[in-house]
């Protein structure tokens, strides 16, 4: 496998974390808005949780790094 087709598999696979905190973002400010009873500054927190997570997915998360098709 070239560098190149390396790189792409990784973006195809690695990118997770960008739109996982875009979604969560904006479920919060959602929650907010529906007068749910909770606003953006008291429900951050699940913000880092969910990074955690994506982090912890991502390490935990076999490596296809060997050849094949």
């Amino acid at each position: 496998m070239s560098n190149g087709e390396a790189g792409l598999q990784q973006k195809r696979h690695g990118g997770l974390m960008g739109p996982v905190v875009l979604i969560t973002i904006g479920v919060l400010f959602l929650i907010g808005k529906l007068g749910l009873g909770y606003s953006f500054h008291q429900l951050w927190p699940v913000l880092l949780i969910v990074i955690g997570l994506v982090k912890l997915f991502e390490f935990m998360r076999p490596r296809n790094e060997g050849g094949g098709s």
